[in-house]
């Protein structure tokens, strides 16, 4: 008995409830900072599992590990009320390593979220020094076996659910259960493909009908006037946004653009229902946008830094454009050196790149991540006049800023009086009333720019996309009940005036982010130039076959097989744990069902098509 004689004593048992109730603090405070009310079964299980960790942690800690556990603590408590303001999620614990990019910490780190860290530390070091005069009884010996079964906790914590980041996850318990995952998960691919065989990975690819997931449709229309091109991706905007698109799903979104929605529409925009984002984070979504090909699914995004130092090559649709005459430009708000995104930019045929020094005067420093999309929309208004006054059809790829955390939409934004459609409820302070304005702000913006750019008669002769580098925010009020909520994507067309819409998919078909340069590339003429580009393109309006996708949310960790038939497979990060689900392809958010269906893929061939979406052609030796 001596071995567990520490989970007996009676100053563990009082450590175990000061734990839990510490936790519950920290949990109202999250409540409080983010707005996100979590499943509660699912949540006190989590407390109850983090307290019994926490609690062994506060018993074998002493000097310097207990400084040490104080700082990592407050630290840690303080990224997961931050990522769950921002991303719906807790931190995924491999990505850590991000946050010490400058370009990330002056744009997402230093803002007024900050205030919340001395919070956090503080409650910390109040949980140290409330521990430090619980009963004076002298700690027993059983100190191993407290550290075994708090091993044994969170490692059944682990394995009992899909996703370790959701918003009902305990943060403590979360934390230690993901260890495990950050060190197996960067070798998984290399492990996986150094020795097919090993693991049935290449038995599984013969046998596999592959064609259905990697799919290149397109229907190459002949095309005499080649129009312009405007690609806007808007930083997290998601469908679930568009008060049509979400009533016809059933979601409840924290924010609502009914005036960009009434914009699009007068201006002649198809707004499509059942549109996929592939991935989260912003390198990963403008990689499909711009190359047709699936983003990088593993945890550390390379697809985009590989073709950036020459690693790897990749045939992306401005470059066709550019090599049949379009000048091809790609402006954004943000730092072109964060991802790397000034050396990939050209890679993938872009002549005018730049970020957002552009908007700087000599020798000033940009603050943030840009500047705001007030003054973003105005500046790409003016550029876009004086390139489309040149000969020749032009291409422009936008992407703003204000919309991306902290959410900067400037002075002049942050002096105008309320809106008159907001009640007394919407004006009321709130954890996501940042995401809100910032939303409204890009929705007056894109607005006034959309008009300015029809008035000056260029979109007359401009194919116009709008979309979203990834869809992120919340969708729904119950953030643990269903797959792909950040998957929400948003997809907009307007044509030419010379072009129909009736010359493109119908509005429920199932879209995703990949089906852009396909299309792109089909609306200017080019569409035999797609190559091996695995989008379908939307000039494809009905399908001979129906086409499988693969989907991921990295800061949940799950990863998803989607078939338009109806049916969708959602697995744990590693692939162990699945769930099957059902839904009409017609209204694809709004119908998704759990089923009791074994999974449609086997382990083999889930490993065989994620490893396979990571392939790229190597750079030729010089």
């Amino acid at each position: 008995m001596t071995f567990f004689s520490g989970l007996m004593a009676r100053h563990f048992r009082q450590t175990l409830v000061l734990a839990f109730c510490w936790l519950v603090v920290v949990r109202a405070s999250y409540v409080l900072q983010s707005g996100v009310v979590p499943n509660p079964l699912a949540m006190i299980a989590g407390d109850l599992a983090g307290a019994f960790v926490l609690a062994v942690l506060l018993c074998i800690t002493r000097g310097i590990s207990r400084v040490i556990l104080v700082v990592v603590l407050g630290c840690a408590t303080f990224v997961a009320g931050m990522h769950l303001t921002v991303h719906g999620t807790l931190f995924q614990l491999s990505l850590i390593g991000k946050g010490v990019d400058p370009t990330f910490v002056t744009g997402s780190l230093i803002n007024v979220h900050a205030l919340w860290f001395p919070v956090y530390l503080s409650l910390a070091g109040f949980l140290h020094w409330r521990h430090r005069r619980l009963d004076p009884e002298a700690v027993p010996a059983g100190r191993t076996g407290q550290v075994l079964v708090a091993v044994l906790v969170a490692a059944i914590y682990g394995v009992s659910f899909q996703s370790l980041t959701t918003p009902a996850n305990n943060v403590v318990a979360s934390f230690f259960a993901q260890i495990p995952g950050a060190i197996i998960g960067p070798l998984a691919p290399t492990l996986s493909t150094e020795d097919e065989d090993l693991n049935g990975s290449e038995k599984a690819l013969k046998t596999l009908q592959t064609a259905s997931f990697f799919r290149h449709q397109v229907a190459a229309p002949i095309v005499k006037n080649h129009p312009n091109v405007l690609l806007v991706m808007i930083e997290g905007m998601s469908g679930g946004y568009f008060p049509s698109l979400s009533r016809y799903h059933g979601l409840d979104p924290t924010v609502t653009l009914a005036s960009l929605e009434e914009n699009l529409r007068r201006h002649g925009f198809r707004l499509y229902r059942n549109s996929l984002s592939m991935e989260r984070q912003t390198d990963r979504g403008t990689f499909a946008i711009l190359c047709g090909a699936y983003p990088d699914f593993r945890r550390q995004s390379r697809k985009m830094v590989d073709v950036a130092e020459g690693r790897v090559v990749v045939d992306c649709m401005p470059k066709h454009l550019k090599e049949h005459g379009y000048r091809t430009a790609y402006w954004q708000a943000a730092p072109l050196d964060y991802m790397q995104k000034g050396e990939f930019m050209p890679q993938a045929g872009f002549i005018d790149v730049t970020g957002a020094k552009i908007f700087n005067g000599p020798g000033e420093e940009v603050e943030g991540w840009g500047p705001p999309d007030p003054i973003y929309f105005n500046n790409v208004a003016q550029r876009l006049r004086q390139l489309d006054a040149k000969p020749g059809p032009w291409m422009v790829t936008l992407l703003n800023v204000g919309t991306h955390h902290p959410f900067k939409i400037g002075k002049e934004a942050e002096q105008q009086p309320p809106d008159d459609e907001l009640n007394a409820e919407d004006i009321t302070p709130e954890p996501q009333e940042a995401r809100k304005k910032a939303m409204k702000t890009m929705e007056d913006a894109l607005n006034q720019f959309l008009d300015d750019l029809a008035s000056d008669g260029i979109l007359d002769d401009t194919l116009v996309i709008i979309t979203s580098d990834e869809s992120g925010g919340f969708i729904r009020k119950d953030h643990e009940s269903m797959p792909l909520n950040s998957n929400v994507g948003v997809l907009a067309i307007r044509p030419p005036d010379s072009d129909s819409l009736e010359d493109y998919a119908n509005r429920d078909q199932i879209v995703a982010q990949i089906d852009i340069p396909p299309t792109i590339l089909d609306a200017t003429g080019l569409g035999t130039k797609a190559g091996d580009m695995i989008g379908r393109s939307l000039l494809v309006k009905q399908p001979k076959q129906q086409r499988d996708l693969l989907l991921a949310d990295t800061y949940t960790g799950l990863k998803y097989f989607l078939r338009e038939s109806g049916q969708l497979l959602s697995c744990s990060e590693l692939m162990t744990d699945c769930t099957t689900w059902r839904f009409n392809p017609e209204r694809l958010f709004g119908t998704l069902e759990a089923t009791n269906a074994e999974p449609f893929l086997t382990f083999d061939e889930r490993t065989a098509l994620f490893n396979r979406a990571a392939l790229m052609e190597p750079a030729e030796d010089p």
